[in-house]
């Protein structure tokens, strides 16, 4: 029987093979696969692929140059991690794969994964470009949440793939790996009016704070109404009565949307359901 090797056991395990000198930049990305879309999943790196749909959650992320980088996975439950170059394709799961790996090529854990694979080699080289992470489950039962590392040697920055104009990636959250949101012009704000992100295990949605970690002022959340009128929704519900400026950006066609408030009134609950014609 394998044993579970815990979350902050295995990072730091992970850890310990890029040294001080060599820790360089890196990314984190927390999700779910709870409910998520199913995939044929490779075994490791292929051409098998699991007898049966797993639950999958995709995310991207983009290296502005060359670099030698790892990437640790702990998850609560017994999963899966590939990485693909460019777009991942999930229905076709051997196209662009780089490498996949169940847990870390120890032989006795689960709830870790690792690129590269090999314990005998600290990083892959990866050039500059963009690249998906399918964090999955071993079997069609295997679900749970995720935290992703990915770490990379040097000055070379992994970037999420989600972002809003010139704001900070701290200051920006991706839901749906499509949509980039952030808030701004929050009045009263004590230094750049831009609203704090707090970054759940959910791919749909977010909170954010404005003047305290502890309080939160706004939640956003997209949903998927392709099969119901051909549209991603957008739904905000605020507990603040300061004025803000909520901007949901959609990556890859730069169509964006705003939703002010104005300071004073309670604000109002938002719900567009036409907010993003799906393609």
């Amino acid at each position: 029987m394998k044993m579970r090797l815990t979350a902050t056991a295995f990072l730091a395990l992970g850890l310990l093979a890029v040294t001080s000198a060599e820790a360089g930049r890196y990314q984190d990305f927390a999700g779910s696969n709870i409910n998520g879309p199913t995939w044929f999943r490779p075994v490791g790196n292929g051409p098998g692929l699991s007898n049966n749909p797993v639950h999958y959650s995709a995310q991207r992320f983009v290296l502005l140059e060359p670099a030698n980088c790892t990437i640790y996975s702990s998850q609560d439950y017994d999963g899966y991690l590939h990485l693909y170059s460019g777009i991942a394709n999930t229905n076709s799961p051997l196209a662009n794969l780089i490498e996949g790996d169940d847990d870390a090529e120890l032989g006795t854990f689960q709830g870790s994964s690792r690129v590269p694979q090999d314990l005998n080699s600290n990083t892959i080289s990866l050039t500059g470009g963009t690249y998906t992470l399918v964090t999955s489950g071993f079997s069609n039962t295997s679900e749970g949440t995720f935290s992703n590392r990915i770490q990379c040697t040097g000055t070379a920055q992994p970037v999420s793939w989600c972002f809003v104009g010139t704001y900070a990636r701290e200051k920006s959250v991706c839901l749906r790996e499509r949509f980039a949101v952030v808030i701004d012009q929050v009045t009263n704000h004590p230094t750049d009016g831009v609203a704090t992100p707090v970054r759940y295990a959910s791919g749909d949605s977010a909170f954010f704070w404005f003047f305290n970690p502890a309080n939160y002022e706004v939640i956003v959340k997209v949903v998927n109404g392709c099969s119901v009128n051909g549209h991603y929704w957008v739904f905000i519900a605020g507990t603040t009565n300061q004025g803000h400026r909520i901007r949901v950006g959609e990556v890859g066609t730069g169509a964006f949307k705003d939703y002010s408030r104005n300071e004073g009134p309670p604000a109002p609950a938002i719900t567009d359901t036409a907010a993003f014609a799906c393609q």
